[in-house]
């Protein structure tokens, strides 16, 4: 027997996959609607409806339920046999948001020949085998396979109408000439062939294979997971999404009735929107769930993991795993994150504490500097708990794999924990549908491949969940590529901290004032969980998402939750017309606020007339007026600006250099050199553009000098400067900021920016020995080197932070806050705050907008407690309303290193509050709760309050003893 050639099998391969399509009727399309097109049909036993030349996207309807989709990769319908009606609702967006415009293609209805699909899939996976394999040995054993078992299919003949669907469903050799050179004519020639023994030829060709195993072996195993990675928004809104889940949804369950295997799909949100939507495919769903072949994600998106805040990952657990309790009976137990651009350190802790038990993603592999070392692993939080993770998608494909040998064969190859099984997500994402017939019969074909590792599609996530890792990676999980996204969009960034701030303020205080409406709170937490799915908080979604949808409903977030605030503090205060502040925070404030009268004392600025007040912890006080110990003063000379108060003395030059800081305490000179210096650098990554950083971005920089300054405030409370600031054709306003009795400097900033492909930064140069800083981050700070000794350490040039990044020595140090940034780089004792990123892609419009937000510079006594006392009152000004004059402290909170995270109603008990803290410092003991009532009873909880435990907890009148651990969150519930 002759061996034939690889291009002689694969010009077989073709008349196989063409064969498999008989019965050829072409039908027509009836326009129902908008986009909307039906066909009636009578289906056989094997029948498919395919359609073909279609533009956009389509959701099938088959007798009315939603059955199927029709999108880049599912063209073939599977139809039951019988009469049906079926219903074409196209959009005009392809699957990565491309607007093609509606054709509704022209449709045939077939019966497929499963027998030739099957032996296509099993001998085009052996031919791509033989093409890959560099082990000549394997290469002829499975040439001689495919052509014994090709003997007994000899080619009699093939339509053009088969050929024709074969170019178009698999992209086959002449596809663009078939019409153009067969034409019908001929069609005499090309004929429908009565089909050939496939079922006989496909037992040779595995027996043949099966025959290699023992001689070649397998290599290992391969737990197979369908999905399918819809993004929420991204290049398309979300409306469109909402169609993608139903379509992707309605095509699995219907190919899950003819395959078995585990299918994976994150997100609460889709859910919510398939309940709403068609709730009979919503049950489909829910009895698939039960059987354990339908796996669901924690997270109500799949969020960012660098830039929401702590409290923002505990809701998107909250809500998720709550609805899955309510409509599923159980919690999700995987966090599936393929795609987000990092992860904090604290998520191992959150996910714990919200009956997560395993982590999963494959962004890890998209490091451009370091090889991440491990597929599982322990994930170690700061607190010490561990959180056993998976990774997955090492090479071709990725965490969207197509069950090619290709794919299988280099994630393998990658795949470094090899006593555990490789797990492999495979699906077509973003509107692709998920799995399709041909990667399931592929994965069967590549079970029963040499060299190969074996194929489970069923088992799941279940051996990662058991796994009892060796290895350890301990802090956060830094992506090394798409730093920009902590930066890109300005405005988003701010909505999201105005928005996790707002709801803080009107939860606590609603919880206190018994006016908590837990459904509203509900459906602002969700607005704003949405939006901080990961391509829309980053800056990396099309325009039409910010504009027309996010940015409008995350204003309103903002408005609602402050009038809630502001009606549970009246009704906290009680009638009267005395001005009043309330102060969230758990620590006695002596702070600056802004009302809309005068007050005597006070000073006229442009927000109105500030004042400075004292208000006890968690509580609130009649509006006096509290002199400070002195003024702050300014001067000004030909060579700049001198502010000073009791506490620092700060110099500035005319073009906006702060020349110098003076602590006043310590003597010591802050700076080593001028800083505030603006620098606007070149920055063009490429088809990344929101995303991304250049490596090099530094190589091509323009530094901006104040072309304008002015004293703009003379004291006593305030004394300020203004700066303003001309590039090309964009602008930044500054208003450098002192305050009488505060070490904080502020920066409040106005940028609008024209110009494109540029990076902004706030340089600073400190008079500092040392070679770590530390960053603010979800629930509990993080510790970096600010030294580049490893390559790990020069990956991380642009890190994340939240409201403060502090370097220090002993007993002696500087911070800088913010009020909406997330983003810096560290060399040293030099710290660039990012400002500004302008992409071009996806959103050329980006930062177009006027946006205000405050930068602050802080010289501290090495007290990371201090430091985060300010950036939390920068944060959260104190609140003024009119009521009856009083004063009371509501909660008070010890030891000082515990932040008091969150204060709410229970989701289960409305006459008990949830109270959340956070150690700050790596410090452990027993805190206390001072409470205004005393509780009938109290227990600690978890994220999502399912559990309960007493260990720890007493109650000795109004207060609540606990003990907690080093950088542990703690949720407390205390009855009435």
């Amino acid at each position: 027997m002759v061996t034939r050639s690889i291009e002689e099998l694969g010009a077989r391969l073709v008349f196989v996959i063409a064969s498999s399509f008989r019965n050829i009727t072409p039908l027509n399309w009836d326009t129902v609607g908008d986009g909307r097109f039906k066909l009636s049909v009578n289906a056989g036993n094997s029948s498919e409806l395919i359609v073909i030349g279609y533009r956009g996207s389509a959701l099938v309807r088959l007798n009315g339920k939603p059955y199927f989709e029709l999108d880049g990769y599912h063209k073939a319908i599977p139809l039951p046999s019988g009469s049906h009606t079926v219903e074409a609702e196209f959009t005009p967006y392809a699957a990565f948001g491309e607007l093609v415009g509606i054709n509704a293609g022209k449709p045939y209805l077939v019966t497929r020949d499963y027998s030739a699909l099957r032996f296509w899939a099993y001998a085009s996976s052996t031919l791509e085998l033989a093409r890959i394999i560099n082990d000549d040995a394997v290469k002829v054993e499975l040439l001689k396979a495919l052509t014994e078992a090709f003997r007994k299919i000899p080619f009699t003949s093939v339509s053009r109408e088969q050929l024709i669907l074969a170019a178009e469903l698999y992209g086959m050799p002449w596809s663009e000439r078939i019409n153009q050179t067969i034409t019908q004519d001929l069609d005499y020639v090309f004929t429908e062939a009565s089909g050939g023994n496939f079922d006989e030829a496909l037992n040779v060709l595995r027996g043949r294979l099966n025959a290699l195993l023992p001689k070649f072996g397998k290599g290992g195993l391969l737990t197979g997971l369908a999905h399918a990675h819809i993004d929420t928004a991204w290049l398309w809104n979300f409306d469109e999404t909402r169609r993608k889940v139903l379509r992707t949804f309605a095509t699995v369950v219907s190919l899950m009735r003819r395959f078995n295997f585990t299918y994976m799909q994150s997100a609460a949100l889709y859910y919510q929107w398939l309940l709403e939507d068609d709730p009979e495919l919503f049950n489909e769903v829910k009895r698939l769930v039960n059987e354990g072949r339908w796996i669901l994600g924690a997270g109500w998106v799949e969020a960012d993991a660098n830039v929401l805040s702590g409290e923002s990952w505990a809701r998107q657990m909250l809500y998720s795993q709550r609805f899955y309790m309510r409509h599923f009976g159980r919690v999700a137990e995987v966090l599936w994150l393929p795609d987000t651009f990092g992860f904090n350190q604290t998520l191992p802790q959150i996910a714990r504490l919200s009956g997560v038990k395993l982590f999963a993603t494959h962004k890890v592999y998209w490091n451009d500097t370091n090889k991440f070392p491990y597929n599982v692993f322990n994930w170690v939080g700061p607190d010490g708990d561990k959180l056993p993770a998976v990774t997955f998608g090492n090479g071709r494909g990725g965490y969207n794999s197509d069950f090619t040998v290709a794919s299988v064969l280099e994630q393998w190859r990658n795949w470094v924990d090899k006593d555990y099984p490789m797990l492999y997500s495979y699906g077509y994402g973003d509107g692709g549908g998920g799995p399709t017939v041909e990667m399931l019969l592929r994965a069967e074909a590549i079970n029963e491949l040499p060299i190969l590792p074996k194929v489970d599609l069923v088992t799941g996530i279940s051996k990662y969940l058991d796994a009892k890792p060796i290895n350890e990676w301990r802090g956060e999980l830094y992506l090394e590529t798409h730093r920009g996204t902590l930066t890109s969009h300005s405005k988003m960034k701010l909505l999201n901290r105005k928005c996790e701030i707002a709801l803080r303020e009107a939860e606590l205080w609603s919880a206190l004032a018994g006016t908590y409406d837990a459904v509203k709170f509900s459906e602002l937490w969700k607005t704003l969980l949405k939006d901080q799915f990961h391509d829309v908080l980053p800056g990396s979604a099309i325009r039409e998402v910010y504009q027309k949808v996010v940015y409008q409903e995350l204003e309103q977030v903002i408005k609602e939750a402050n009038e809630i605030a502001v009606e549970a503090a009246r009704r906290i205060a009680g009638e009267g017309e005395a001005l009043l502040a309330f102060n969230s925070l758990p620590w006695d404030r002596v702070d600056y606020v802004v009302v809309n009268e005068p007050v005597e004392g006070g000073q006229r600025i442009d927000e109105g007339y500030l004042i400075r007040v004292k208000v006890p912890s968690v509580g609130y006080a009649t509006v006096r007026h509290i002199e400070p110990s002195e003024p702050v003063r300014i001067t000004e000379d030909s060579d700049g600006y001198v502010m000073e108060n009791r506490l620092i003395k700060v110099r500035l030059s005319k073009n906006g250099r702060l020349l110098s800081v003076i602590d006043k305490g310590s003597g010591r000179e802050l700076l080593r050199e001028p800083s505030n210096v603006l620098v606007a650098y070149e920055n063009m990554p490429g088809w990344s553009d929101a995303w991304d950083i250049e490596k090099g971005y530094e190589e091509t920089s323009f530094t901006l000098n104040a072309s304008e300054s002015s004293v703009e405030s003379r004291g006593p409370l305030m004394a300020s400067v203004k700066f303003k600031y001309d590039f090309r054709r964009s602008s930044i306003i500054q208003e450098v900021r002192l305050y009488a009795d505060s070490k904080r400097l502020d920066f409040k900033t106005t940028i609008k920016l024209i110009d494109r492909e540029l990076l902004y930064k706030a340089w600073f140069h400190f008079d500092l020995n040392t070679d770590e800083a530390y960053f603010d981050a979800p629930y509990t700070p993080i510790k970096r080197p600010t030294v580049t000794n490893t390559s790990w350490d020069l990956a991380r040039f642009e890190v994340p932070m939240h409201k403060w990044v502090s370097l220090s020595e002993c007993c002696f140090g500087a911070a800088l806050l913010n009020d909406g940034k997330y983003a810096v780089s560290v060399k040293g004792s030099s710290v660039g705050v990012t400002l500004a990123k302008t992409p071009i892609f996806p959103d050329p419009s980006t930062d177009l907008e006027e946006v205000t937000f405050t930068y602050s510079l802080m010289p501290h006594g090495g007290d990371l407690i201090e430091v985060h006392r300010a950036a939390w009152e920068l944060n959260a000004p104190m609140l003024v309303i009119k009521g009856r004059p009083g004063e009371a402290s509501l909660i008070r909170l010890r030891p000082s290193n515990l932040t008091l995270e969150a204060v709410k109603v229970s989701e289960d008990d409305s006459k008990a509050l949830v109270i959340r803290v956070s150690e700050l410092i790596n410090g452990r003991g027993i805190g206390e709760l001072e409470l205004p009532f005393k509780p009938s009873e109290a227990y600690e909880t978890n994220l999502i309050e399912t559990t309960r435990s007493s260990d720890g907890i007493e109650v000795t009148g109004s207060i609540v003893r606990f003990r907690y651990g080093n950088r542990q969150v703690k949720s407390i519930i205390v009855k009435w």
